[in-house]
This record gives structure tokens, sequence and C-alpha cells, in this order.
């Protein structure tokens, strides 16, 4: 199959070390870096492939969020090429370039992030350009990063199919008095423009018109009546997101328990698509210990958004939606992870979601094959109860591959 040549051009630019004005936040790990004295340019390259398949008819009523597999059989998630470029201790660039295919929808690709950020006197960061928002835990993961082979269903719902990617500018602070305990982060800006959910919406409609007759007027009912996220709702779902000119924020404190290592809140607000507000508003914990001597990680996070909304007819209205997840990974052998996932989302009828319950569980293996290079094998089991009239399975093995670069990793 052609690949359209368009989606080489980041690759060649950062190949040539001209990557776009923006940065990375954490350092660049020396051994994969080049070390040039004060610049130092760390690329890094991952990829991630999902085989398998679930018992939803293609996947369409599962809301699997950007870069999840909604083929059944190869999916090709993502090829994450990026890099950090470092001058001295305070200023740094950081570019990410995603490209992907799927029988559906082909070759395509987007930058996913390309900032700069600079530290300031008195333990104050900029930053500037395209990143994830700091919202709760999850939302600032990259795929390679996450846990499991989709993301959670409540920030895909309430934040957008990628998340929450706001080009803007973000102010970080660490409070005085408070050592490396409490950050506080503010920003404006508007969201990039939302990638993969016309192309979902294609297949969507395409699956319907291929039904024979009778039949597919009456799949569509049932799945509209019962609230296909974005179909059957007085709103459009897709117009509840937030576009342009929004506030967003995070405090996060780092209390030093025994058990819990991060607890935050963020908030988003601004304009949504219909031209009116959207809020929303998290808050999360996060930790980890030791079970039977090995080490456990857990984290719990709840989500809530509300939308100023119009219809069809112009009238204005609301609708709220709220969202919850908990989940834990635990080491249960050298290189070897058990991790489990239990989530729900209220939906809102008056905006065409249905209500959700999700339990994923997997085990995934850590694989050192050389230098700089680690590869993860996931076998993960997931069970989907949608609005409470179905239950949908799903088995997948995801494949991460990553090389270099590791100081790019939030």
């Amino acid at each position: 199959m052609p690949i359209d040549v368009r989606l080489l051009a980041p690759f060649l630019v950062l190949a040539a070390g001209e990557a776009p004005a923006a940065t990375g936040r954490a350092e660049p790990v020396g051994d994969h870096g080049h070390d040039g004295g004060w610049l130092r340019f760390s690329p890094h390259l991952s990829a991630a492939v999902a085989l398998g398949g679930s018992s939803s008819e293609k996947n369409l009523g599962l809301v699997a969020g950007g870069h999840a597999p909604v083929d059944d059989g190869f999916n090709l998630q993502a090829i994450e090429l990026g890099a950090v470029l470092q001058f001295g201790d305070r200023l740094s660039v950081q570019a990410i370039h995603n490209a992907f295919w799927d029988p559906f929808d082909h070759w395509d690709g987007e930058w996913e992030e390309a900032y700069a950020e600079i530290g300031l006197a008195g333990d104050v960061t900029l930053r500037g350009g395209q990143f994830f928002a700091p919202f709760g835990l999850e939302n600032s993961l990259h795929l390679h990063e996450r846990s499991f082979i989709e993301p959670p269903i409540s920030m895909i719902r309430l934040l957008g199919e990628d998340g929450l990617i706001v080009q803007g500018g973000e102010l970080a602070w660490k409070l005085p008095a408070a050592g490396e305990r409490w950050t506080l982060k503010l920003g404006y800006g508007q969201a990039r423009e939302h990638q993969h959910g016309e192309g979902r919406e294609l297949r969507r409609e395409a699956y319907f018109e291929a039904l024979e007759g009778g039949h597919a007027e009456e799949e569509e009912e049932e799945h509209h009546s019962h609230g296909v996220a974005g179909g059957g709702g007085v709103y459009d779902a897709e117009m509840a997101y937030l576009e342009d000119g929004f506030l967003f924020g995070r405090l996060e404190a780092r209390p030093g328990l025994a058990v819990i290592d991060t607890a935050g809140v963020s908030f988003a607000a601004g304009r949504n698509g219909f031209g009116r507000t959207t809020w929303t508003a998290g808050a999360d914990l996060g930790g980890g210990g030791e079970l039977a001597g090995r080490p456990l990680e857990w984290q719990a996070e709840t989500y809530f958004r509300g939308v100023e909304a119009v219809d069809a007819s112009g009238a204005d209205g609301s609708f709220d939606e709220f969202g919850w997840l908990v989940g834990c990974g635990w080491e249960v052998a050298d290189h070897w992870t058990l991790a489990s996932r239990l989530e729900w989302a209220s939906g809102n009828r008056m905006s065409g979601s249905e209500r959700r319950w999700r339990f994923a569980t997997n085990i995934s293996r850590l694989l050192h094959p050389g230098a700089g290079t680690d590869l993860t094998a996931r076998l993960q089991y997931s069970y989907d109860r949608l609005g409470g009239y179905a239950d949908e399975h799903g088995l997948w093995l995801q494949l991460v591959w990553n090389f270099g670069g590791e100081g790019h990793r939030h």
C-alpha cells in the first residue's frame, strides 16, 4: 500500500535536527542523546501494534478513543517519532509526530506535541506551543506510556477523542515554602482539532449502509435509541468539547505519605463548539507500595463536565456527565506486570451518550532486546457493559517498541 509522502516530512525535519518550536519537560537521557556541552539532542522512536478483536460489531460501540484499536485483526496504533533538544539547563524544545494506519482510513498522521519550555527565576516554568493539558493523571500520557490498550472512557468522553490537547501557553509554579510538594499550573489556549472522530463516524455509517434493508434500519434504530456516542441525542456530543479560548489549570501535591504519592485537582473551562460554555473538573490520587514483597502501583480519578448546548432548532439547553476510574498494576515477577482497571461513565441521553461500565485486565512482559531499546508485550481482556442492554468482550495482544530518548516520557 503506497504511503503518502507528506507523512514523511516530519520525520525528515527531525532527522535534520530542525524540530518546530516546542520543548521537552524532562531531562533527556544521556545514554541516548548526543551531548554537545550546553546543547543536547535526544531523538526517540516508538511503535505500537494491536492484534485481536471484540464481540462488538466492528468495535463501533466501544468508544475506543484516539489510537485505540477499532478493527478486528491487525491495527497499527501509532509510529511515534520525536526529539528533545535542550539548550543548557533552562531551555528545551520537544516535537512528537504520530503516523498510523488501519484498513478503513489507511495512512494518516498528526503532530501530537510541539512546544518550547523555559525555566524562569523563582521556580517558575513557562511552556508554549501544542501539548497535552495537565488534567489528571491519564491525559498527559503518550500511547506507549499507557498500561492499557485503550485510554479511559471518561477521559475521551469529557476531554476529547485524544484527550485534551491544547495550543497555547502554560505557567507552572512550585509554590514557595512548600519545597517540591506543591505545583500550580495555569494556562490558556484553544483545543487542537479532533482528528479521529469524523473517520469513525464514517465507519459507523458505512456499517449501517452495508446491512440489508429492514435489518439495517432496525440495527440503526437500536444503536441510536441506546445512545451510541454522538447519535440519537438532542445535542451533538462532538460540539460539547472545548474549542476556542479556554482556561485550564492544575494544583498537584506530593504529600509524601506511605501509600499516596500524588494528589491533584484539575479544571478546564471556556467556549465549546456550540459557541457557549463547557467546564470540566477532575480530582485524582496515585501511589504505590508493595504486595507480597513485589511493587504495586495504583491510581483513582474522577471527572465531571457541565455543558451549555444548543439543539438543532437553535434552542439553548444544558447537560452534564460524570465518570470515574480505579486501577492498579502489580509486578508479579521480574519484568511481569498484572494490571486491572474498573471504570464507569454516566453518559447522558440528551447528548446521545450511553451509560458505560468497563473492566480491563492484562498481563505484560517487558523485554530489553538491546541497549536503549525495550519491548512490551501485553495481553488484555476487556469487558464492556453498554447502557445496561448489552455485554461485549474483547481480547487484544499489544506490542510496544521503544527506541532511545526516554527523557521525553512524563
